[in-house]
């Protein structure tokens, strides 16, 4: 049987998204004025709750934001998460800047973590899409070996957005986080081409995590992320992120435009 056609289960339970204040817009792309905190909580009642629902969430840094601004359907296409977070210092500069204050920063691959602590806790399964073969099964090791009540598979991401071999595979493992490494705009437009072939799944891109996960890739010290610089670390640790950083001063830029437009 092919279990790549979507779901027709109806939800035993309507899902309502907590939503803790109006959107913050920053270049078009509306921000949820979430914490930590609430990302976790969130993600605890989620997994708790009956419902076929599928958890879509983004976490958005300055160049995915500029992206946006400048590709409506990518735009368009986060538009339909359940949550935008801001993955960035600069995303949070920026909407203090204009006078939408986001409460704080909260990064990707530290929603990931909790997610992978609520895994633990309640015995659910994650998936991981992306990054090397090798790199991959790594990342599976070490999350397993850490969190050994949750279940844990993976597929390298250089699958095509039509690969549904894949898409089946991953439906036969039931998961119930699916983590998509494959960056941006590739994982998002992944997980919405897929979303409705899943039940009752969180689902986030999370760009280069699993490459943390795995141990190939170190993230920032302490002290850098305290000061707001893990951006600059990355840079330095990988110079070919140096051509992907052109669209932070742009982004900057756009930003300042938008404030002299209010």
């Amino acid at each position: 049987m092919n279990m790549s056609t979507p779901s027709t289960k109806q939800p035993t339970s309507t899902y309502q998204p907590y939503k803790p204040g109006a959107q913050v817009n920053i270049l078009g792309v509306p921000f949820d004025p979430v914490t930590m905190s609430d990302m976790k909580q969130v993600i605890l009642t989620y997994s708790r709750t009956r419902t076929t629902h599928n958890l879509f969430i983004v976490t958005a840094n300055p160049e995915i934001v500029h992206y946006a601004a400048e590709t409506p359907s990518y735009n368009s296409l986060i538009c339909n998460a359940d949550y935008i977070i801001p993955d960035g210092t600069g995303v949070v500069k920026a909407a203090k800047l204009l006078g939408t204050p986001l409460p704080e920063r909260v990064p990707g691959i530290e929603v990931m973590e909790r997610c992978l602590e609520i895994a633990q806790q309640e015995g659910l399964r994650v998936f991981l899409l992306g990054a090397t073969d090798e790199v991959v099964k790594r990342a599976v090791q070490n999350i397993q070996n850490k969190y050994p009540k949750s279940e844990v598979k993976g597929h390298h991401g250089f699958a095509s957005l039509d690969d549904t071999a894949v898409v089946d595979e991953i439906r036969a493992f039931q998961p119930d986080f699916i983590f998509v490494g494959m960056g941006y705009p590739k994982q998002e437009q992944w997980i919405q081409q897929h979303r409705n072939h899943f039940e009752h799944t969180l689902m986030m891109g999370v760009g280069g995590s699993i490459d943390v996960f795995s141990g190939t890739v170190k993230r920032a010290p302490r002290i850098w992320r305290k000061l707001n610089l893990e951006w600059l670390y990355r840079i330095l640790k990988d110079v070919k992120r140096i051509k992907r950083s052109h669209r932070i001063p742009k982004f900057v830029w756009a930003v300042l435009k938008q404030k002299m437009k209010k």
